[in-house]
């Protein structure tokens, strides 16, 4: 069985590698052989430890407190997949006893805790343990564990002690460095198995010979304490925590570094963090967690990506950061993992950090480390949570009686003057039958989230695994929308003759989701939004006609207005995208000698996207898609990597530490696409909605793309430390690109850096009480970015454009120039300056990390258009643009403890200012198209990307007069019609007056997590947040520039101007009034700050005793909140929005133009109850 399936995965792998990346059939079979092998492997290790391995070797990790020793044995047993055999009376199993242990080996937790209370053990076997004490053991030996081998007396062996003379009593306090009690604190007579153990209070008392001797203190994560008795009688201690345990590893670029020693800015996301969020992509994850990143959701349908900035917006291009997970980089990592599988995330944003990866790190580098097994038995953890989501805010829209009366007061309005009856507009009459359609409610509906994630993991000193597998689904709040996701993750590594370990880590995912139109998800455009036309849909039209069919464009839009029935556009359009993806690697290191190791990483990430859109014919007389319409498409981008490194880690007299790196990278990328169109389809069941059975010849289209790219890499990079207090690290790396002409392929990338750890200077340790902890960093260092598309250098020759040649009555077949290349286009490039301080204060319960950068970006890659008699219509890059962000980051984090109750409250804000600096000529970039010819940002030197460009709207003129004594705009302008801002004081109001009156790019990011804990119950609380940008209120130039019949919203109709001093901010309604009126202005500019509480948790960890009867080492539930309040002034759906679709496939996209809001998809707010069970 195992094998047939085996073969049948290999061959559907192989087959669809192969049809889409024309890859050696052989190098496929050998690399999905090992894959699959090693995946198999992992069975293998689900088993017991290795036989043969001495168990007091194994490593475990256990927290208990305030535990009978008997209770905390069992646990113990459990860990360590052993069996221990002893007598309740020589142990005394109601002694209470606390234990914290990671990663410690059994054999000094056996010594801690055992050795205070005179009890010894001996091994049996490689999975028994016998407890004992020196003195002769009682009869009924009882057994820890369901062996009753061990029951026999006979089997204990004895040995007999010689007594103490007890002469006198010690006794006294143990508290840690917050002058806390420390209870089950091991004190025992150095020498001897003389021992005591203190309370709840941190108390003991010990008897020991009149000569005294030396008392030792010991808790597992404190450092041992040894104090002379003398002629004492009381001694009370302060134990101090042991640094090695909080010695940070942190993972950068191609390995990981202690946090005391780094010299870059990293920010660090742990998985207790992420646990907190149910969210379903990692990079959600990070959003408010990190200083300096900003992430925000393109719209808030399922399934949706976000967009991730770290430090900015450096161009006019891509600027989404590099993700790399166990190694292997991608650009998309929203659907491959589950959060809950995610370890940790390293944020690397300065040049320090990140110049390791050179061309592909100017926009911040985001590296994921996923969990692996760990030793010890198997562990299964359970992890899962349902709720209800619902939408948040409703814009306020007019009702039918509204609409009508407005209607009729524009009707009244535009007649004015107008004497001929068949010019004059129709009033809705006083009689008329009409619905009253809440649109907006009528596409929203609550829906159902759930996730579900089951693990198993374990391992021994020589192997460790872990199997996980998670079912996600998310049903929109949008009808006919949703995400599901199907995920299987494993990983596996094992050593080899104690010098070589192999490895592998592999996810599998696929996805399937449901897609509605919606402003800024790339698939409905602007015109079509469900959501738009929701909007401006008349209330006075019903959702179905007396027939059950959707009622479609109205039969008087002159009254009621046009735009498709939302509700209909939702359900009759099927639009599902489906992702199989293969993501992950297999990995081999080699400890060559003692201070050098090697490690070589293949990794691969294959993504196959099916793409289907059926447009049914529907609505009255099916007018409505008339015909049905089929779109297919499928695409597969399969990029595979190699990294080598060769690692040279070393620490001379223990003040030099010393380590280098030096690595070489090759990624080769291909992208194929390929699909049709076909028209007509007489059955429209879903079954047959596939290509070829359209009926109509001449709608029936195919295409075809292939695009690729490689990239070729050697790097190095060099980390010295001298004596913990003085730091130097230097990176360097050289790329070769095939995006680029041969004569610039290649460039060179680098950084420098330095740290001082003053807090170690001899000077400082008089502060150490209260400043605990001060480092200074700075680092300096140029990045790239080749992100810019596929081959800029080379003229692109399209076919489909005829030619009279000849006979100048017959056109024959031609091609052109579409897209003239550039040979002398290069790399852009960014120039990072970052000073940065790190402190703790009160042994680092305050902790508080500031940074100050500039971030520069040269040779930014910018369209420059050319002359038609140029011959081509697409216009060459050239490297012209300059582009600046600086600005000031700040962490502080707060954590106490008072007896039971602990706290901790974390908060993050950064504030940025971007700025171009120079463009090609001087010659602005637009952005942004709202209508033809028409954009709303431009960006230009002296101001942000994508600045809004608009006419300033200077108020309401409230008569003739004022139209007289103001800026001419036109002839028809009326009293109630909006002023615009003489600019340029030119007397004349048109495109010269327009400037720039905001951005859509942030300039404060901020995040407040607060989390709470007392005995059981936990709360968490996450509040972002940004400030100082724009959102341009596209969809207002339909519901309150009175443009047609559409709905209204309900400020205008209590704010319009109907006289002389009744607004100076919404216009009169009129239809002839629009075309002024609508125009882009700053009336229809918005404050797109906001404050939401993103997640609110309160959760409840059974005590042990009860999760027992279940079985389970822990279990937890909880409560949890997703979007529940949002402090804003913007009076759209939602204020957290990124991207704005261009209709018309305009060049100029991206962080050109986001902020634009048509009508997206939003956020929906969210009720979960969930569960966290372990085993």
């Amino acid at each position: 069985m195992g094998r047939r399936l085996n073969n049948t995965l290999l061959n559907i792998m192989k087959k669809t590698v192969l049809l889409f990346c024309g890859l050696p059939e052989r190098w496929v079979k050998t690399g999905l052989v090992v894959v699959l092998l090693l995946t198999g492997f992992a069975g293998s290790l689900l088993a017991r430890p290795t036989h043969g391995e001495n168990p007091l070797k194994r490593s475990i990790s256990l927290t208990v407190s305030n535990q009978p020793i008997e209770t905390v044995l069992q646990q113990v047993e459990r860990a360590a997949d052993v069996t221990f055999a002893y007598s309740y009376e020589i142990i005394r199993a109601d002694r209470r006893v606390s234990l914290n242990v990671r990663n410690e080996r059994l054999g000094t937790i056996l010594s801690t805790l055992l050795d205070p209370i005179s009890i010894r053990y001996e091994v049996v076997g490689n999975r028994m343990i016998v407890l004992k004490k020196k003195l002769p053991e009682p009869e009924g030996v009882k057994s820890g564990s369901a062996n009753s081998a061990l029951n026999r007396p006979e089997q204990l062996s004895t040995e007999a002690s010689e007594p103490q003379a007890i002469d006198k009593t010690i006794s006294g306090q143990v508290v840690d460095e917050k002058n806390q009690p420390m209870p089950a604190v091991n004190v025992v007579l150095k020498g001897t198995t003389t021992g005591s153990t203190t309370d709840g209070d941190g108390k003991y008392r010990i008897n020991v010979p009149d000569n005294g001797g030396t008392l030792q203190f010991s808790f597992i994560g404190y450092l041992t304490q040894e104090v002379v008795i003398g002629n004492r009688s009381t001694i009370n201690v302060t134990l101090a925590v042991d640094d090695k345990t909080l010695s940070e590893v942190v993972v950068v670029g191609y390995g990981t570094q202690k946090k005391a020693d780094l010299t870059g800015a990293v920010s660090t996301i742990s998985s207790k963090d992420i646990s907190r969020l149910p969210v379903s992509g990692i990079d959600q994850a990070l959003q408010g967690k990190a200083a300096g990143v900003r992430v925000t959701q393109s719209t808030g349908a399922p399934g949706e990506g976000v967009a991730v900035r770290i430090r900015g917006v450096g161009t006019i291009n891509d600027n989404s950061p590099l993700f790399v997970i166990d190694g292997v980089p991608t650009k998309d990592a929203f659907n491959v993992l589950n959060p809950t599988d995610i370890e940790s995330m390293s944020v690397l944003k300065d040049a320090s950090s990140s110049a390791i990866y050179g061309a592909r790190a100017a926009n911040g580098v985001i590296v994921v480390t996923t969990k692996r097994g760990k030793n010890g038995a198997p562990r299964i953890a359970f992890n899962s949570y349902t709720g209800v989501q619902q939408h948040g805010h409703l814009i306020p829209m007019a009702n039918t009686a509204d609409y009508v009366r407005i209607f009729n007061e524009s009707v009244v309005n535009d007649n004015v003057g107008v004497d001929n009856p068949s010019l004059q507009r129709k009033s809705i009459p006083a009689d008329a039958q009409l619905a009253d359609t809440d649109w907006q409610k009528a596409i929203f509906r609550p829906a159902m989230i759930q996730n579900y994630q089951l693990s198993i993991s374990g391992g021994n000193e020589k192997s460790h695994y872990l199997l996980s597998g998670n079912y996600f689904d998310q049903k929109g709040i949008i009808l006919n929308s949703g995400y599901k996701r199907y995920g299987l993750r494993t990983s596996v590594d094992t050593d080899i003759a104690g010098k070589v370990k192999v490895g592998t880590n592999l996810n599998l995912t696929f996805s399937d989701r449901d897609i509605v139109g919606s402003s800024g998800d790339g698939y409905g455009g602007n015109g079509g939004s469900v959501v738009r036309y929701a909007l401006f849909h008349s209330p006075a039209v019903p959702i179905y006609d007396q027939n059950g069919n959707y009622v479609d464009l109205p039969s008087n839009p002159g009254l009621y207005g046009d735009g498709y029935n939302p509700v209909g556009l939702a359900n009759k359009q099927d639009n599902k995208e489906r992702q199989y993806r293969v993501f992950g690697n297999l990995f081999a290191e080699w400890q060559i000698v003692k201070n050098l190791r090697f490690r070589s990483d293949g990794g691969m990430d294959i993504n196959i996207i099916n793409h289907k859109i059926f447009n049914e014919n529907w609505g009255t007389n099916g007018r409505i898609n008339s015909p049905a319409t089929l779109v297919n498409q499928v695409g597969l981008i399969s990029t595979l990597n190699w990294n080598n490194t060769l690692t040279y880690s070393r620490v001379l007299n223990d003040v030099h530490e010393l380590s280098v790196l030096a690595g070489t990278e090759a990624i080769h990328n291909v992208n194929r696409t390929i699909g049709g169109s076909d028209r007509n389809y007489i059955d429209q069941v879903e079954n047959l909605r596939y290509l070829g059975r359209g009926i109509d010849p001449t709608g029936k289209t195919s295409f075809e793309g292939d695009s690729r790219w490689a990239l070729f890499s050697l790097f190095g990079r060099v980390n010295y430390t001298y004596n913990s207090k003085y730091l130097f690290s230097a990176n360097i790396r050289r790329d070769g690109s095939s995006r680029f002409s041969q004569q610039n392929r290649y460039g060179t990338f680098f950084s420098g850096s330095a740290g001082w750890n003053i807090d170690q200077e001899a000077f400082f340790k008089p502060l150490a009480n209260v400043i605990s902890q001060l480092k200074i960093r700075a680092s300096v260092g140029q990045l790239g970015n080749q992100d810019i598309g596929n081959y800029p250098f080379a003229s692109i020759v399209g076919g489909g454009y005829n030619y009279p040649l000849g006979d100048p009555q017959q056109n024959v077949p031609g091609y052109t120039i579409v897209s003239r290349g550039n040979t002398n286009v290069k790399w852009e490039s960014a120039t990072q300056t970052d000073i940065g301080l790190e402190t703790g204060f009160l042994d680092n319960k305050i902790q508080l990390t500031a940074d100050y950068f500039i971030k520069t970006t040269s040779d930014m890659l910018i369209p420059v258009p050319v002359p038609k008699s140029g011959g081509a219509a697409g216009a060459p890059y050239v490297n012209a643009g300059k582009v600046e962000n600086r600005g000031i980051e700040l962490d502080l984090i707060y954590r106490d403890k008072k007896g039971a109750f602990s706290y901790d409250f974390t908060a993050n804000a950064s504030f940025i200012k971007n700025k171009v600096l120079s463009l090609s000529d001087g010659r602005p970039v637009p952005g942004g198209r709202i209508d033809n010819g028409v954009y709303a940002t431009l960006t230009e030197p002296g101001y942000p990307i994508g600045s809004f460009y608009l006419l300033q709207q200077d108020g309401i003129f409230q008569s003739e007069a004022d139209i007289f004594t103001s800026a001419f705009q036109g002839n028809t302008i009326r009293p109630g019609d909006v002023k615009f801002k003489d600019v340029n004081g030119d007397g004349l109001i048109n495109d010269k007056d327009r400037t720039h009156v905001g951005s859509p790019i942030p300039t404060l990011l901020y995040g407040l997590t607060a989390n709470l804990a007392w005995k059981g119950f936990d709360l968490s609380a996450f509040f972002q947040g940004v400030s100082g940008n724009k959102i341009y209120y596209q969809v207002a130039t339909d519901i309150e520039g009175f443009y047609r019949a559409f709905n209204i919203t309900q400020r205008v109709v209590d704010d319009h101007w109907t006289g002389p001093g009744t607004s100076n901010t919404q216009p009169r309604v009129s239809w002839k009034g629009s075309a002024n009126n609508k125009q882009p202005s700053t009336r229809f500019l918005e404050d797109g700050a906001y404050t939401r509480l993103k997640n609110l948790q309160i959760g409840y960890t059974l005590p042990q005793k009860v999760s027992k009867r279940f079985g389970s080492s822990s279990a937890r539930v909880y409560v949890s909140g997703q979007n529940l309040l949002t402090f804003t002034k913007y009076p759209g759906l939602d204020p957290e929005m990124q991207t704005s679709n261009n209709v018309n496939n305009e060049p100029f996209k991206g962080d050109v133009a986001v902020g634009i809001d048509w009508g997206t998809y939003p956020s929906a707010r969210i009720y979960m109850i969930g569960l966290n069970v372990n085993f």
